[in-house]
């Protein structure tokens, strides 16, 4: 299957995936950068989105696009009229998320979109309309749904082990936005949504994966005091509840300087705790550990050394979550088979990341 990516940021990830899977190829690359599209690697030589560089082998980066069999488009009309193109990637700033996924789909093509479906619930629910319309497979980019360890705490709760999920905290502590996308779309609201549709959407989506649960109710606090480069909030706070009963709890600050996700699965019976780091080193932990994913299990007063425990490596890592991604949507597009998360799964975490922002303002 022939795969293009439109959008050269976040998506040099998804032609990591593409360059890698057995179900599909990387036919073209679609972009409005012309550093861009003047080599694989042109991307990584402006110092943008450096942390994906890790994905690709050396020698690949000095080469260009074409050298590699790989077409090279500025217009995404132009690249969804060669017939050759039956997958994409969109991987454009969020506002235009709708626009683009509607584009592909009447032309078509199966879709991978990155995450959030948009920035406006009316206009996911278009694209769900479009997905319906065209007939054509659709993959969502929620992709800590296949980082091993979430993938680990979701097959412990579906195994019985901690009973039934009454409760689920997260913590996410970051680095602010980077200032390298085009027009500096991800600080303002008007182009991603804010922080509360543009990433804490992710944690919203995992609480409803984790739990198997639906969300009944959403309540968020949230200030925009601290990083003057944005135009809306840079620390939320989210309470909520479950229709089957149950609670959750968000923290997201996008003013760290490392990064930390901590995740806490209170069961009924026993209780799940997660930890992911961005690589092994953290300033956090004053680097004395060497994994970047923690598993571990137990019951409420269990002596610690009964406690059972798992660890990963880089492959808990952001970037080689994206490309694991890109790899079974891929596989999902060729085979059939349920992508990760879909369009619905979009939807609804959409509407309560809106919900909770409407509680802010």
């Amino acid at each position: 299957m022939k795969a293009a990516v439109v959008g050269l940021g976040i998506g040099m990830a998804h032609a990591a995936g593409y360059l890698e899977s057995p179900d599909a190829e990387l036919y073209a690359v679609c972009d409005l950068l012309p550093h861009r599209l003047q080599r694989v690697g042109g991307t990584f030589d402006s110092g943008s989105m450096l942390c994906l560089k890790q994905l690709f082998d050396e020698a690949l980066l000095t080469k260009t696009w074409q050298e590699i069999g790989v077409k090279i488009f500025t217009d995404i009309d132009l690249l969804l009229a060669d017939p050759e193109v039956e997958l994409v990637s969109i991987c454009t700033p969020d506002f235009l998320h709708a626009e683009h996924a509607e584009k592909v789909l009447k032309a078509g093509k199966h879709l991978l979109l990155e995450k959030p479906a948009d920035i406006d619930l009316d206009a996911a629910k278009r694209i769900r309309t479009a997905i319906q319309d065209s007939g054509c497979r659709f993959g969502l980019g929620y992709e800590f749904r296949v980082n091993p360890a979430i993938e680990k705490l979701r097959e412990l709760r579906i195994s019985g082990v901690i009973g039934e999920v009454r409760a689920i905290s997260l913590h996410h502590f970051r680095t602010p936005f980077k200032h390298d996308k085009w027009n500096n779309w991800i600080q303002q609201r008007v182009f991603s949504g804010g922080l509360i549709v543009e990433e804490t959407c992710h944690w919203i989506d995992l609480v409803r994966f984790l739990s198997g649960k639906e969300i009944d109710s959403i309540h968020c606090t949230a200030d925009s005091g601290i990083l003057p480069e944005t135009d809306f909030e840079d620390a939320v706070f989210i309470n909520g509840t479950y229709r089957e009963g149950g609670v959750f709890q968000i923290a997201h600050i996008l003013t760290g300087f490392d990064f930390d996700l901590k995740i806490a699965v209170h069961g009924s019976q026993g209780t799940l705790w997660c930890a992911l780091k961005d690589e092994p080193y953290s300033i956090l932990d004053n680097g004395e550990t060497s994994y970047c994913g923690l598993v571990v299990a137990g019951q409420p007063g269990m002596a610690r050394e009964k406690v059972q425990r798992w660890t990963w490596g880089l492959e808990a890592t952001e970037p080689w979550n994206i490309r694991e991604l890109v790899k079974r949507v891929a596989e999902s597009a060729a085979q059939g088979v349920e992508p990760p998360a879909g369009i619905q799964d979009g939807i609804e975490s959409l509407r309560w990341a809106i919900k909770a922002r409407e509680c802010t303002i």
